[in-house]
């Protein structure tokens, strides 16, 4: 999975995993940095200043299974199966199982600072969002349906990964209750 750190001239710092608001920081906040994390293993300097930005399991995979498919389709007629197994072993870039297991040993250390996808353009009040100019207009060879798109991964593989969904689960759960445990 491929995270983006974003940093700001007034201090503000924001993590944030593909599928959960890049390409709306890359291109209307006007960061003075922009650090690509190839891997959820290669975060470092978190202060609790820093924001995560988070979406829930269930969507985030449903959105990440959505935008690897069309663009397989759409530019290279691409394996669905294989694609489906780099989700499977962890190996997807727009999905992680254990996102939410990574980012709580994070958090448990250092309270950083979660927000919900649907609340990160709060952080910059002057900047509006539009929704439709992130849904891939330009794919003209797959549908935007998303639960077409989820109806090409075979019933197994989608149960698993709604299991592995399931079970990452209780560590999001854990930020936002605030639960610490000793590591």
């Amino acid at each position: 999975m491929v995270l983006k750190r974003f940093r700001y001239k007034n201090g503000l710092d924001i993590i944030a995993p593909l599928k959960c608001g890049t390409r709306w920081l890359e291109n209307e906040t006007n960061p003075t940095s922009i650090e690509e994390l190839s891997t959820i293993y290669k975060i470092e300097n978190l202060t609790k200043n820093t924001y995560w930005v988070y979406r829930g399991g269930k969507e985030h995979l449903e959105s990440a299974l959505k935008t690897e498919i069309r663009t397989a389709i759409e530019f290279d007629g691409g394996d669905i199966d294989a694609i489906i197994n780099s989700f499977l072993n962890g190996t997807a870039t727009h999905w992680s199982p254990i996102l939410f297991n990574y980012m709580y040993n994070h958090w448990n250390r250092i309270e950083f600072k979660v927000i919900e996808l649907n609340h990160l353009s709060n952080l910059f009040t002057d900047i509006p969002y539009d929704p439709n100019n992130y849904n891939m207009n330009h794919y003209h060879n797959s549908t935007d349906v998303t639960s077409t798109i989820i109806e090409m991964v075979n019933t197994d593989s989608l149960n698993k990964l709604y299991s592995m969904v399931e079970n990452d689960k209780p560590y999001l759960t854990k930020i936002l209750n605030k639960e610490h445990n000793l590591i």
